[in-house]
C-alpha cells in the first residue's frame, strides 16, 4: 500500500548551499575526505554491498557517485540533486570516467522514482538541506527495497544553528531553521520503519549511520 498524502511545496524544496558551501562541496579538501574517510567509516559500520542498485540523494559533483562506482561495482547508479549547477558538474565527473549512471535535478523531499527500486540510498550530508527534513526520510524508505541499506552522514543543530559555533555556520554557510539532532534523526528513521544497525555520534555535531529498511504498513 502507498502512503497518498503528496508533499506540499514547503516539504519539497530543498535549500541550495550557499556560494561559499559549494566552493567548499566542489573543492579538493572535501574530495579528499568523503572517499578515504567519509565512506570509509560508513563501510565499517556495515559492509557496503556489491551488485545492487544504488542511489545517491545530494549527489553533488559526482565525486561519491565515482567513488561507488569504481568500488562496489553497482548493478545500477542513479544520483538526484537539487541544484542544476552541481547535475551539471556530476554529469561531467561521470563522463570523464566513463562511468553510467542517471543523474537527475530533484529534491530529496519528493523523489521522482519507483518505490522499491534501490538496495541501498546513500546520503552524504544532504538532509539538512530540507526544511521539512522528516519528508527526505520517508522518501528514502520508500525508494528502498525491504531490506535494504540507507548509509546516512549528517550534521546536526549543535553544529548548524546553535551557540556560538552554530551563529558563525549560519552566516557562512546558511540553513533552514528547527534542524535536528542526532537522536532525533534516529528517532525518526524508526518511524519510517529503518532499523539502526550501527551508528556513531560524533560529539552531537555529527553523525554517522546506517539502518535497514523493514516492511511497513505505508510502503509494502
Amino acid at each position: 500500500m502507498q502512503n497518498e498524502q503528496a508533499p506540499n511545496a514547503t516539504q519539497t524544496h530543498n535549500m541550495l548551499l550557499s556560494k561559499l558551501e559549494r566552493w567548499y562541496v566542489n573543492g579538493w579538501f572535501r574530495g579528499a575526505l568523503q572517499r578515504p574517510l567519509e565512506l570509509a567509516w560508513l563501510r565499517h559500520l556495515h559492509p557496503f554491498p556489491q551488485g545492487v542498485a544504488v542511489l545517491e540523494i545530494g549527489c553533488g559533483d559526482g565525486r561519491g557517485l565515482l567513488a561507488i562506482a569504481q568500488r562496489f561495482n553497482p548493478l545500477s547508479l542513479t544520483g538526484i540533486d537539487a541544484d542544476p549547477h552541481q547535475v551539471s558538474r556530476a554529469h561531467a565527473t561521470l563522463a570523464r570516467a566513463k562511468v553510467l549512471a542517471r543523474v537527475q535535478i530533484a529534491s530529496a523531499a519528493a523523489l521522482p522514482l519507483p518505490a522499491q527500486t534501490y538496495e541501498v540510498v546513500l546520503s552524504m550530508g544532504c538532509l539538512h538541506h530540507v526544511p521539512v527534513w522528516q519528508t527526505a526520510v520517508t522518501e528514502v524508505a520508500r525508494v528502498l527495497r525491504h531490506g535494504g541499506l540507507f548509509y546516512a552522514l549528517e550534521f546536526y543543530a549543535p553544529l548548524l544553528e546553535t551557540g556560538p559555533v552554530g551563529a558563525v555556520f549560519q552566516r557562512l554557510f546558511p540553513h533552514p531553521q528547527g534542524r535536528f539532532t542526532h537522536a532525533q534523526f534516529l528517532t525518526e528513521l524508526a518511524a519510517q520503519g529503518l532499523v539502526v544497525l550501527k551508528h556513531t555520534n560524533l560529539f552531537g555535531l555529527a553523525g554517522f549511520t546506517v539502518a535497514r529498511r523493514v516492511a511497513t504498513e505505508a510502503y509494502d
